[in-house]
């Protein structure tokens, strides 16, 4: 049988449990990705949109990534033709090389999670 630690309540509170309100940041001039986690596996940001800003189009070729909206409303691009409105409470896939991207298309701020899965660290081709 295999000797594993057992971790503290303070370690785990640390490296497992994240407070949404404590690592979002805005900017007025820039759409804002701010990291909270990476393992050989996966990555979570929380992404932070003012009105009018967005994430550019691209895509990975090595990920799948995966936005969960939990604030505000905006505009998905599945591809370089199309536009899906999106709001809060939608979740939305991107499959390794296809395309996306996010506009904020409201008036108040827009902050959706972001995880990619795959071979890190993940590539971007910008559209």
């Amino acid at each position: 049988m295999e000797n594993k630690t057992t971790l503290s309540v303070a370690q785990i509170l640390k490296e497992r449990v994240f407070e949404i309100d404590k690592i979002a940041k805005f900017d007025p001039d820039e759409p804002q990705k701010n990291y909270f986690y990476e393992t050989d596996k996966t990555v979570g940001a929380i992404w932070c949109l003012e009105p009018g800003q967005e994430v550019y189009i691209h895509s990975h070729s090595n990920v799948d990534d995966m936005w969960v909206c939990i604030e505000g409303e905006g505009i998905y691009f599945p591809d370089l033709e199309n536009e899906i409105p999106i709001r809060e409470g939608m979740v939305l896939l991107a499959r390794p090389n296809e395309i996306h991207g996010m506009r904020n298309t409201g008036k108040g701020r827009f902050m959706f999670v972001g995880f990619a899965a795959g071979s890190l660290p993940m590539d971007i081709t910008r559209y």
